[in-house]
């Protein structure tokens, strides 16, 4: 996967997807599946934005309960279960507890009875999903003294116990967009990042294309496409700000500013639930940390202008704090602050009425044929947000009968696997190899089917097989594979998203420093560049004064 501004300019394609979050790289996986010739662009990194703040949860809809949509409800235990097929190596079942009280929304007798509807609803959440370790329990309620072992973060007091259900956890989220990208690659898609869509081409009234700026020498090249994709999230109006008022159709005018926490917690075997104003707060194990989230609120003013301020982190900590007073959530223990901008319908302050599905819009209805604009609201569903988006680009193509879509069965890159754990081991019994078996283990349960292309670099290079810092075990061959093969062009890009090393918190100083030395090696950065490569990732954990 080669950054590769020249085809872009060269070639007319069938499809420009604008925005590389989760739902343009699943549209381009699609796009390019069903033949269609795709170029995928993003002004970012790839899945960089709001794609990259999420609570690492794939969401069966049990909320979905509290409306009685039992529509979207089903959705979304089809679009858990289709991410489970299609990269069984980067999901794993999650138990999530919550207390039950006297309050008669949160009783043992209301849980209980979600939970058996939610198990009817979701009969064939295990259908086609291969691996035994993957298959979904049903939920339960449990005793108080069950409940407050499983859950000892909350106050005890008025607790009468627990409900349990299962939803997935992704062990890596960035990774899972990425496949995706790659997928879609190997398809015959032309993806890059840090390319901005400036300005919309039009030609007799109609999108043909896309005026695109490289962000790394601000280049400027045309590219022609049948149809373009808007994308691009939080983006998306500045995507279509020169096409004339009635073409920027949006179906959330409005921005609501999501934010989680990554926090020092001992691991738990359940993601934890609190309740607080009404509503719940989940604290969710991942890797060696725990993830606190979500708060919602109004955004004012464009998505540059997304911020955090103290104010901000506190107010939200003390949320935390009320829900879980047996947690110790301190400023202190914080590591990394996620935010991301979702579309929002109304609100003020922290009431917000999020857009409550993702939508996708042929602005052909509103003078200005050739567009089509996704606006995606969870990553759960992303995939089939973009199954829709190109069935509309096929009608704009005339085709009335699309050609039929494979990606909630079809491995995604590295996915083909029907029993992780067994892959996994035979992976770190393989004999010898220039890494440990502890390290091969986790290059394929990180990479799948494809982590022989990591442990070609240690072997080239055999120093390359051990870990770049003395707080991670992420290899320098992981490093130098990101910046040669997956389009990681900053220091950012290979530490925070490609690889594990930051993406839960800073990774330490000498892995930083040993990082920016490889990727000055691949990409020729003097040390200059090293030095503000390093800046930058600094200033990505630096916590709001």
């Amino acid at each position: 996967m080669v950054r590769d501004l020249r085809a872009l300019a060269d070639t007319r394609f069938d499809v420009l997807v604008i925005g590389a979050g989760i739902y343009g790289a699943a549209t381009a996986w699609d796009a390019a599946a069903r033949g269609l010739s795709v170029a995928l662009v993003d002004r970012g990194d790839f899945g960089g934005a709001t794609s990259f703040n999420n609570l690492k949860t794939l969401h069966g809809g049990l909320r979905s309960l509290q409306t009685l949509d039992f529509r979207q409800m089903r959705r979304f235990i089809r679009e858990r279960r289709a991410l489970a097929r299609i990269v069984p190596h980067l999901v794993r079942p999650l138990p999530f507890v919550v207390p039950t009280t006297r309050n008669p929304r949160h009783s043992a007798l209301v849980m209980r009875l979600a939970l058996a509807i939610n198990d009817v609803v979701a009969r064939d959440r295990n259908d086609g999903v291969a691996d035994p370790a993957l298959q979904l329990p049903e939920g339960r309620v449990v005793s108080r003294k069950e409940a407050l072992r499983l859950n000892p973060l909350v106050a005890p007091d008025g607790v009468t116990g627990g409900a349990i259900w299962y939803d997935y956890q992704m062990t890596n989220a960035d990774r899972v967009t990425l496949s995706f990208i790659r997928s879609a690659a190997g398809a015959g898609a032309v993806p890059a990042n840090y390319v901005a869509a400036d300005t919309l081409m039009v030609e007799n009234g109609r999108v043909v294309g896309a005026r695109l700026r490289d962000r790394l020498t601000d280049a400027y090249l045309d590219m022609r496409a049948a149809v373009v994709v808007n994308a691009a999230g939080a983006w998306a109006p500045e995507v279509v700000r020169t096409l004339p008022e009635g073409a920027r159709a949006v179906p959330a005018p409005r921005l609501s500013r999501a934010m989680n926490l990554v926090v020092r917690h001992p691991a738990r075997s359940h993601a934890c639930g609190g309740v607080v104003d009404g509503r719940f707060l989940f604290l969710v194990p991942w890797r060696d940390v725990s993830i606190l989230g979500t708060s919602h609120d109004a955004h004012e003013g464009g998505p540059d202008a997304l911020t955090v301020t103290s104010a901000d982190l506190e107010a939200f900590l003390a949320e935390g704090r009320r829900a879980f007073p047996e947690a110790g959530l301190e400023r202190a223990n914080v590591r990394l602050v996620h935010r991301g901008l979702l579309p929002m319908v109304s609100g003020q302050g922290a009431h917000v009425k999020l857009l409550r599905e993702s939508a996708v819009v042929d602005h052909a209805a509103h003078g200005a044929p050739g567009l089509i604009s996704i606006h995606g609201v969870r990553y759960t569903t992303a995939r089939h947000t973009a199954e829709e988006a190109v069935n509309a680009v096929f009608r704009v193509l005339g085709h009335g009968n699309p050609p039929p879509c494979r990606t909630d069965h079809a491995p995604l890159w590295g996915g083909g696997i029907s029993d992780v754990s067994a892959f996994v081991k035979n992976a770190a019994d393989a004999g010898e190899s220039p890494v440990s078996p502890d390290t091969l283990a986790r290059l394929a349960a990180t990479y799948g089917t494809e982590y022989h292309r990591v442990l070609n670099i240690a072997r080239e290079a055999p120093a390359l097989g051990t870990p770049i810092g003395e707080h991670t075990d992420v290899t320098g061959a992981e490093i130098v594979f990101a910046a040669r093969h997956e389009m990681a062009i900053t220091l950012a890009d290979a530490v925070i998203r490609r690889t594990e090393a930051g993406s839960g918190g800073h990774p330490g100083a000498d892995a930083l420093q040993r990082a920016a030395a490889l990727m000055a090696w691949v990409h020729g950065w003097d040390a200059r560049q090293m030095e503000r490569e390093i800046a930058a990732v600094e200033a990505f954990y630096r916590l709001p004064d």
